[in-house]
């Protein structure tokens, strides 16, 4: 069973339970299961905590998961002097009688977004927001998903119009932003999206938009930082039924350390799902920022051999941390954990759990499970409720039956206090984020536009999957970003300003732009083509190691060369036509 479902298990046997759910047919679904949206053979769910071990063991059921946290990936950011009125001449001509809606939908799933910033407004001052769910509030309105409220384009456009339109729609984007640094859902969507009032124009600068704010919310009792796994998916389905026919192109800049890194995650099965089963459908993911986190460790244990791996806390930390370890299903290995002066707090043998003690009291638990059902690898979850005193604990690998022997180990992200592994014991490859290793969703890294080597910027995480894949694909500019800055806590009213900011989620909406512009001229491609014409675009990198090569995947996007390719593409097809009547 999924460690984190098994925290959930016992509880108020009447509590609903949102959970993720695999089916072995696509057709056939596990009785006492409410299906909520559906992506291939994924579903997300409603359970009663009662039903939760009856659905488990049904035969519809092939695996069955507890929400993940999914946190957003951002690096740093600094509040820029930009000023509005040098942008608005550049942009008149947004305003003429030309102005087109794009028929490609942009669709984004993050937190924070200013409706009222002119940089998200049309030609004539009216929102190009169509919905924004906003997850985290009460259930006020009436959905499918039973909770958040949606707020649609009339509501906004007469709070626009409004003397405070925060207050009027209930609704302010930047309610935990107390030092004017601005939210990351609207910075990362004015990369992409801009009219060009205030901030440059996005190459998705008159696509319809729908957001969904994942915000901080309540999963199964616990309260979060961010979002969860089943919350992004339902996100993704509320936005691509609000797409309807029309195409789309869906960013995510989002993502934690630990899972298998095969894109095998029930999420990353779905999201798989949705661009293959889809026309004109594109998901893009920021790669993550944890090329420097000191979170991923590999290594090779032979029959009988022992390894270390020292894990790292902060002097403050207030949050539970969590480490896993992913390895070969034919394999066998006996995790042990010991505080720094050589003292064993707990000890599991495949696939036998175990109770941590330290500090005097039960401390946590070791999770081990056999041959994960949609990875086939074993699994090791240690979570630790508090940090140890010592601030350092040592987890000894032990070799037993080993065919294979290759493992990973990656420290969960932790926002609140980031534990860490010992410098000796990182290794900075295997590093992309924990969602983003689909094979055919598009992870996108950052690289330094403002240097001349265009080196990857030095946080940019680097592939490839454990399975060997080429992850991130894509590299785009990283460093610095000016984009639209939300209003902040205090401001009752728009304020239009601009921020720079830096970091992996910064290049992904700028790939999802070029996406919008592929489909814009040609609104039938399937992800295959789309991703072939994206990739052609690169221009490769001249590697200076093989981690560099690692973070760079094909290279580094080219507009003027995406165009070259269109414009190709376009003359090709109609010569077609011509030859066809």
């Amino acid at each position: 069973m999924d460690p984190k479902l098994k925290l959930i298990v016992r509880g108020n046997p009447r509590e609903e339970l949102s959970l993720l759910l695999r089916l072995h047919k696509a057709n056939i679904y596990p009785k006492n299961c409410k299906v909520i949206s559906q992506f291939g053979d994924v579903i997300s769910c409603r359970i009663l905590r009662k039903n939760l071990l009856s659905v488990y063991d049904d035969k519809a059921t092939r695996s069955l998961k507890a929400p993940q946290v999914i946190p957003a990936n951002y690096k740093n950011s600094r509040i820029t002097d930009v000023s509005i009125g040098a942008f608005q001449e550049l942009h008149q001509n947004l305003v003429s009688s030309n102005y087109k809606r794009s028929p490609v939908v942009f669709g984004i799933i993050d937190f924070g977004f200013d409706f009222g910033h002119r940089d998200f407004q049309d030609a004539y001052g009216k929102t190009r927001f169509e919905k924004i769910w906003v997850q985290p509030t009460p259930y006020r309105n009436s959905n499918k998903y039973g909770y958040g409220e949606i707020f649609n384009a009339p509501e906004m456009n007469r709070a626009i119009t409004s003397q405070s339109p925060y207050r009027f729609l209930g609704y302010h984007p930047g309610k935990n932003d107390r030092f004017g640094r601005g939210m990351h859902g609207t910075h990362v969507l004015g990369i992409a999206a801009s009219s060009g009032a205030s901030g440059a124009r996005g190459l998705a600068s008159t696509s319809p938009i729908v957001a969904v704010d994942m915000g901080s919310s309540y999963v199964n009792g616990s309260d979060l930082s961010l979002g969860d796994s089943v919350k992004l998916i339902e996100g993704i389905d509320f936005i691509l039924e609000q797409a309807g026919e029309r195409p789309c192109v869906i960013n995510l800049s989002l993502g934690g350390h630990c899972s298998d890194h095969t894109g095998k995650t029930l999420v990353e099965i779905a999201l798989n799902n949705a661009v293959k089963n889809r026309k004109a459908t594109v998901i893009v993911q920021s790669t993550g920022n944890y090329f420097k986190a000191d979170c991923h460790h590999v290594g090779i244990l032979k029959e009988g051999e022992s390894k270390e791996i020292t894990w790292l806390f902060k002097r403050r930390d207030p949050s539970a941390n969590e480490i896993e370890v992913w390895y070969e299903g034919e394999d066998r290995i006996t995790a042990e954990l010991y505080t720094d002066n050589g003292i064993l707090i707990g000890r599991s043998e495949p696939f036998n759990d175990a109770v941590l003690n330290y500090d005097k009291i039960q401390n946590g638990i070791i999770y081990h499970r056999s041959k994960e059902p949609n990875t086939g690898k074993n699994h090791i979850n240690i979570i630790l409720s508090k940090r140890p005193e010592s601030r350092k604990l040592i987890l000894k690998l032990k070799g037993g039956q080993v065919k294979n022997g290759e493992y990973h180990v990656y420290v969960e992200r932790d926002d609140m206090g980031q534990s860490r592994l010992a410098p000796q014991d990182v290794d900075t490859n295997f590093t992309i984020g924990s969602i983003c290793n689909a094979p055919l969703t598009i992870a996108v890294g950052a690289y330094n536009q403002k240097s001349l080597e265009r080196d990857p910027m030095s946080f940019s995480s680097a592939g490839p999957t454990i399975d060997r894949r080429v992850k991130p694909e894509v590299l785009a500019p990283g460093n610095k970003i000016v984009a639209a800055r939300s209003a902040s806590k205090y401001q009752l009213e728009p304020g239009h300003g601009l921020i720079a900011k830096s970091g992996s989620s910064m290049a992904a909406p700028y790939v999802a732009s070029l996406a919008v512009k592929i489909l814009e001229k040609f609104p039938k491609l399937s992800i295959y083509e789309i991703r072939r014409l994206l990739f052609q675009s690169c221009n490769a990198r001249k590697h200076r190691n093989q981690s560099d090569a690692n973070q760079s995947g094909y290279g580094m996007v080219s507009y003027a060369k995406l165009r070259f390719l269109l414009k190709q593409k376009q003359r090709s097809q109609q010569s077609k036509n011509r030859l066809h009547y």
